[in-house]
């Protein structure tokens, strides 16, 4: 579906800075500085990577079986690649230890019995209880069902008899996560990137 369509974002100097979704790019392309350059523009990967501001780009044939966005009066191809226009650097990004990021992380299961019981039944487990001088940290918690941490209650895994899935790590940040590839996006990732093993990630 042309909702979940991603497209692969570049910084002035031609690098891959993040994947974002196709509205979310749109939104790049129909704004502007104040002098009225657009912030980013379209790189046609069918064509020799020319780059096109929307209007041009509106301009463009789409070919025999690609996919485009239709409005009330015509029809437009999809962009799978834009460039920023004035950006260019390389975030250096962090995973924030928070809830959100620690449910992905352990995709929303108990790290104890391994079920999915839906968020309001999970909760956060130290594994070395905060009485016993565990700290809030991505490798003392776990997510874990109401059961099993009532199971567990002040204790560590050993001492109730309980083992982890998995051992908890703080997990790697990748602005350039998707769970497909993109043919066009070949020219500007490395080989690096197309040999790991993705995961799926609903951000």
């Amino acid at each position: 579906m042309i909702a979940h369509k991603k497209v692969l974002v570049l910084n002035r100097s031609w690098k891959p800075v993040a994947v974002l979704t196709l509205e979310k790019a749109l939104i790049k392309l129909f704004s502007e500085y104040k002098d009225g350059e657009p912030k980013a523009i379209i790189v046609d990967c069918s064509n020799d990577f020319q780059t096109l501001n929307w209007n041009d780009w509106s301009k463009t044939k789409p070919k025999e079986g690609e996919e485009i966005i239709r409005s009330v009066s015509a029809t437009f191809r999809i962009p799978s690649v834009i460039q920023l226009t004035r950006y260019d650097k390389i975030p250096n990004r962090k995973a924030y230890y928070c809830r959100k990021t620690l449910y992905k992380r352990d995709q929303y299961q108990c790290q104890y019995c391994g079920k999915r019981p839906g968020t309001e039944e999970l909760s956060i487990d130290h594994i070395i209880p905060r009485s016993r001088g565990g700290l809030t940290t991505w490798e003392n918690c776990a997510l874990a069902c109401i059961k099993c941490n009532t199971k567990k209650a002040n204790r560590t895994p050993v001492q109730a008899n309980m083992t982890l899935l998995r051992i908890p790590k703080k997990p790697k940040f990748n602005a350039l996560k998707c769970d497909y590839i993109v043919k066009d996006w070949q020219s500007f990732l490395g080989a690096a990137y197309w040999l790991i093993e993705l995961e799926n990630d609903e951000a």
